[in-house]
């Protein structure tokens, strides 16, 4: 019988498949224009920001490596990526926000959601803000206006990320929420962000521990 975890990794294999083939057919100028990301034409690659460090991300074959660090890149990472540069359409950042479930069906997914994002963001830096702010701000986070604390994380170019938290007192426990900007959309699929914010949560707490 096929494990969860053996079928996760085929369908994120057959995942790849697709947007390596996708941006292999996209036109390279295009995709630098409405990503805001440099396309190299002499090493046919891309040059990705995500937070505080850079990618090289390869047109045709979609190969994906770390400019200047040595990591172990996943797959939801690379496809990730991948997905970025083949959705962004360019369209320009609004001056609002939204929430998971106001993206294209988020509203079926809140609770899986929920339970890789807000949950863990609220386990792990719920009663420690000051540490959380620490962290995002070495990721290249910036403060934000929301909750007693936020920041603002730039994964991608043209996709901020607001991770906020509320401390919490005698009468409320601690709580915690994620926004978007409400041209998410135009840049990557709704089931990305459903990963997205628990790939920077997670790094941040995998640096907590060093």
């Amino acid at each position: 019988m096929t494990s969860n975890k053996q079928r996760e990794k085929f369908n994120l294999g057959v995942t790849l498949e697709k947007a390596v083939q996708e941006l292999s057919q996209c036109d390279p100028q295009e995709v630098s224009s409405n990503s805001g990301v440099i396309f190299n034409h002499e090493e046919g690659c891309y040059l990705l920001p995500y937070l505080n460090r850079q990618y090289l991300i390869y047109h045709e074959n979609g190969e994906v490596k770390p400019l200047l660090q040595e990591e172990e890149i996943s797959l939801q990472m690379r496809i990730t990526f991948l997905h970025y540069l083949i959705h962004a359409d360019g369209t320009p950042l609004k001056g609002e926000w939204i929430t998971f479930k106001e993206l294209p069906g988020g509203h079926i997914y809140v609770t899986p959601y929920r339970n890789r994002t807000i949950k863990p963001l609220l386990k792990i830096f719920g009663n420690n803000l000051q540490k959380f702010m620490e962290l995002a701000g070495m990721l290249g986070g910036q403060p934000g206006p929301f909750g007693d604390v936020s920041v603002i994380m730039r994964p991608f170019p043209k996709v901020p990320v607001a991770l906020i938290l509320w401390e919490g007192d005698e009468e409320f426990s601690p709580s915690a929420n994620i926004l978007y900007n409400a041209s998410a959309a135009h840049y990557l699929p709704t089931e990305d962000y459903a990963l997205l914010p628990g790939l920077i949560i997670f790094e941040m707490a995998s640096m907590l521990k060093k």
